[in-house]
This record gives structure tokens, C-alpha cells and sequence, in this order.
């Protein structure tokens, strides 16, 4: 093997993207927090650009209204072309320093005009709160405080909050005494409740260790936290651990809500009703022998295993709204998702629009008028000149992306109308089967641009707010020649759930029956797409588990 460097010739097609068109890319796929989040990040690295922290009122007025309201400092000038870096570009106006001065020293000399609203003045920015001293015993309280305020235990995550309630923990002389005895001090029996609350999921179940933390603690050999783990996978029996590890057991379940830190929902069942003052014996009795059958709904074998009627069981049965299948649930921090709707479809004249809230954004973001001013200046040296022009050129390939965005998701949004129309008119139940790539003939765009564009981006339509992607379903044909019709699956799901809430429960409708049924009203739909739209998409049971006594 010959080894040195060599000169050849080869050919290969690559794409080569620009750093404006990743920009454009980038900001794209963003939502609409996103997009804020991306725009603050980019005015805070360049200084040509500006972000308004509140958004400009709609009520502002236009060239037209200013002239008719006799603004005099409004001119046409102000309008002027994009090339002409001047202040009034951009009409842009601060006060100064100087101004606030006047009218303080105005205050002193006496020479302040005499229209001054001096209640106001001296109210504004100026409350008795704000007092070196107080008078005691007068409760002067800021209604701001309160948002200033920290709540307790906002945003906690559910190990937060258990670590909280083992803080508050004191467990009794004798039990602190038997573990003593078992070599096991309170601090060491702590961080047994602290391994345990952090082997919770979300639902407050505990979860055995993954292979790479399995390892861990068994090259840690700790003999405590090795039991503990085999406990939770069922290796060995919550009654035949020793006494440190089953106390943890006991002290994480005795904390609220009531069923956390159980290995599966029938023991969390079990915890939460045995705190339950006066809770049906024959409910735990069922829970503890028949848990199986329960959940299968086989109430009449329950009634034959225990000895007892079938309508006594279905009333223990009753007992059990009360438990909560997910205790974890029930303090989980977990954040709920933010719909901020970036377009909105209106009916006018007959006929559906689509209306773009792009203008509060480009009304916020726009060029710093000090600094584009600047390169108007003579003397202005050569480097801070170059400094300037490249980030205003980075500006305005950033806020051209922006618009990108806006007008794209604006022609998307018109094509989905379009196709989508008996949708904004009738209803979800009328949403036709749709691709991507039908939108991407329809603006000429590629398929890429349009999966970036309905990723994530919510329009508000007359039926709540949507994803966009909602609007791109599958369908069923009706036959096997080419031309047959293709019914949505949205009208499918729309089909088989009212078919589910009228049928009579002691009955329930298989998903056969249920085939049968839309059949009967032209929908020809196979039994097996029926239970995979009934299971997937509308999250029903099957008959069996429907089916009350």
C-alpha cells in the first residue's frame, strides 16, 4: 500500500446552502414563541436592531390621518426611499434628558405654564406607599406586591414537592430507634426516601433502573439501594425486605396525594383506599384478589369468586370514583402546551380569508434609527463604517427572513382554504384527505418548505384553534378502481364515535357491528381500520371493557 499525498479528480453533486437562506430556514420552522425568543436573541447581538417590548396599538395613525389630525411634524419626507439612511427614515422619535429637564427646572423658577395638571403630576409616579416612613399600625399595601410576590410551590415538579413533604418529615422515637438498631441512622434512611421519590415517573409509579443505572448501583454495591431496586422489579417481596428498605416503602406511600410510590396501579389503588375512612370491605377484598377481572369488567365471575351478588359488586364497584388511576398526576408540574395562533380564517362576503397577525410583529422590530443615522455622518472612520453597514445588511436579512415566514404560512394557509372549504363551512366531520405535496404543487414550494410551515403554526378557525397539520388527513377508498372516492378519516373518526355514544351500553357495538353500521351509510371501512381508528385516534375501550350491568 503506497501512502502519501496525491492529486485526483472527482465528481460529486453537492448543495451548497447560504447563510441567509439557513437564516430564512431557521426561522421558518419556528412557532410563534420561538420566533420572539429568536428575534430578543438577535437584537441583543446586533445593535442595528430594535424590539419593542409592548406592542404598538393598532390605533396608530397612518400619513393619511396624521395630515387630517394637523400633525405637523408628519411629512412626506418621512416616507422616504430605503436607501436614505436618515432619522426621519424611520420615523423615529425619543425624548431626551433635556425635555424632562425643562420641565423640572420650570418647577423651581416658577416659569411652568400655568395649565399644568399638578394633581396629576404629583400623582403620577408618586404613591403614599412609597414613603420613607409610615404611620404604624396603617396597612398600606400595594396591590403589585402580590404579583411580585413568589407562590409557594408554583411550577414544582411532583420529586420537588415529595422532597418538600420529606423535609416535614419526623418520623416517631420508636421507629427511629429500630432503625438505629438495624445500622441504619436517620440521615442514611433519608436518602433511601430520596432514591425512591427519584425512581417516580410522572404518574407517580415507581420505575426500576434503566441497564446503564442498573450498573451503576451495582458497581456502587450498596447493599440498601440494590435491595431497593430489586423490590421495585418484584425480585423479592415488599414483606420479606428488611426493616430500612420497607419503611422507605411505607413512608414515600403515606405521602399525599395518597397511592404515590406504588410499583403498579393496583397497589396504588390499594394505598388510596385503605386511607379512605369507611371504604367498602368487599371494594378491597375485590381489589386484592380480583383486581384482573376487574379491569376485564367480568363482574358476575367476581360475584361467583367472593361469594357474593353480582349487584353487590357493581356497588363496591362505585367506590371506586373515588381513587385516582394516576396519582402522580395530581401535583405534576408538568406544563401545559401554549396554542398562540399566528393566522386566523374569516368568512367575508361569502367567501373565507385568511388574515395574518404579522403586523404587531413588524410594527416591533425595526432598524435603530441612531445608529443608521450614523452612516450619513462624514467623519465617520472606515472601520465603524464597515461595523455599521455589515450588521445593518444582517438586519434587513434578518427582518426579510421574518416576512419570509409571514407570507409563506399566509399562501399555505390560502391553499389549505381552498382545498379545505366544506371544512370552514360544515365542520371538522367534512375534512377531505390532503398531502403535503398537494399544497406544495399548489404555492411552488418544496415539500420541506411546506412540513416547515405547518409544524407547529395554529390558525383560528371558526371551529377553535388548529395546527395546520390537523388539516392534512388520510382517507379510505371506497372501491378498487382507480377513480373511486376516497372518504377522510376525519368523517370516518366523526362516524364511529356518534355511532359509540348512542349505542346501548348494556350492549356495546363491536367493531364488526360497528362496520356493519357505516356500511349502512355508505362508508366502507374493513373491521380492522375500525379498531385501529377506534384504539389510536378516539382512545375508545373495546365492547367488553363498555359494557355496564
Amino acid at each position: 500500500m503506497e501512502v502519501g499525498m496525491h492529486l485526483g479528480q472527482s465528481q460529486r453533486l453537492e448543495q451548497n446552502l447560504s447563510p441567509q437562506m439557513l437564516q430564512s430556514i431557521g426561522i421558518l420552522q419556528k412557532n410563534s414563541l420561538e420566533l420572539e425568543t429568536a428575534i430578543k436573541e438577535e437584537v441583543e447581538a446586533n445593535p442595528m436592531l430594535e424590539w419593542d417590548e409592548e406592542p404598538l396599538g393598532e390605533s396608530l395613525d397612518t400619513p393619511a390621518e396624521a395630515e387630517q389630525n394637523g400633525d405637523s411634524d408628519y411629512t412626506q419626507d418621512s416616507a422616504g426611499d430605503e436607501n436614505d439612511f436618515s432619522a426621519g427614515t424611520l420615523d423615529f422619535e425619543r425624548g431626551t434628558l433635556e425635555d424632562s429637564a425643562d420641565v423640572d427646572r420650570g418647577l423651581l423658577d416658577g416659569s411652568t405654564p400655568s395649565e399644568l395638571n399638578w394633581a396629576q403630576y404629583l400623582e403620577d409616579g408618586t404613591d403614599h406607599t412609597d414613603a420613607l416612613y409610615r404611620e404604624p399600625g396603617i396597612s398600606q399595601k400595594d396591590p403589585d406586591d402580590a404579583w411580585d410576590r413568589p407562590q409557594k410551590d408554583r411550577d414544582a415538579s411532583l420529586q420537588d414537592r415529595l422532597l418538600s413533604q420529606l423535609r416535614e418529615w419526623n418520623g416517631t422515637h420508636e421507629l427511629l430507634s429500630q432503625l438505629k438498631h438495624a445500622h441504619c441512622p436517620e440521615e442514611r434512611f433519608r436518602e433511601l426516601v430520596e432514591y425512591l421519590i427519584d425512581s417516580l415517573d410522572e404518574n407517580g409509579f415507581l420505575q426500576g433502573a434503566d441497564e446503564m443505572a442498573m450498573a451503576k448501583v451495582l458497581s456502587d454495591n450498596d447493599p440498601l439501594i440494590v435491595e431497593i431496586e430489586k423490590v421495585i422489579r418484584g425480585e423479592i417481596p415488599l414483606e420479606k425486605a428488611s426493616l430500612p428498605v420497607s419503611e422507605a416503602f411505607h413512608v414515600l406511600q403515606g405521602f399525599k396525594p395518597r397511592g404515590i410510590g406504588a410499583r403498579n396501579m393496583q397497589e396504588s389503588f390499594l394505598i388510596q383506599a385503605r386511607a379512605i375512612p369507611e371504604f367498602p370491605e368487599l371494594g378491597i377484598k375485590i381489589l386484592e384478589d380480583c383486581f384482573e377481572d376487574l379491569m376485564a369488567l367480568r363482574y358476575a365471575k367476581i360475584a361467583k369468586d367472593l361469594g357474593t351478588t353480582t349487584d353487590q359488586v357493581q356497588l363496591a364497584v362505585t367506590g371506586f370514583s373515588k381513587l385516582a388511576p394516576h396519582p402522580g398526576l395530581q401535583i405534576s408540574a408538568t406544563p401545559s402546551q401554549i396554542k398562540v395562533a399566528d393566522m386566523r380564517v374569516v368568512e367575508k362576503r361569502g367567501h373565507f380569508e385568511v388574515e395574518c397577525y404579522k403586523k404587531n410583529v413588524q410594527k416591533r422590530l425595526h432598524l435603530n434609527s441612531t445608529y443608521v443615522s450614523l452612516l450619513n455622518e462624514r467623519g465617520l472612520s472606515k472601520s465603524d463604517r464597515e461595523y455599521i453597514q455589515n450588521n445593518l445588511n444582517k438586519a434587513k436579512e434578518f427582518i426579510k427572513a421574518v416576512d419570509n415566514r409571514f407570507s409563506t404560512m399566509e399562501k399555505v394557509m390560502m391553499a389549505i382554504v381552498k382545498r379545505q372549504e366544506n371544512f370552514f363551512r360544515q365542520g371538522p366531520a367534512f375534512l377531505k384527505p390532503m398531502t403535503l405535496q398537494d399544497i406544495a404543487d399548489e404555492v411552488g414550494r418544496d415539500l420541506s418548505t411546506i412540513s416547515r410551515v405547518t409544524n407547529g403554526k395554529y390558525v383560528d378557525t371558526p371551529y377553535g384553534i388548529y395546527e395546520l397539520k390537523q388539516f392534512f388527513t388520510s382517507g379510505v377508498k371506497q372501491g378498487e378502481a382507480e377513480d373511486s372516492d376516497v372518504v377522510g378519516s376525519a368523517q370516518i373518526l366523526s362516524a364511529i364515535k356518534k355511532l359509540v355514544d348512542e349505542e346501548n351500553k348494556k350492549k356495546p357495538l363491536s367493531d364488526q357491528a360497528i362496520a356493519d353500521a357505516l356500511e349502512k351509510e355508505g362508508i366502507k371501512v374493513a373491521r380492522r381500520t375500525v379498531a385501529k381508528y377506534r384504539e389510536e385516534e378516539l382512545k375508545i375501550l373495546p365492547a367488553r371493557l363498555r359494557k355496564t350491568i
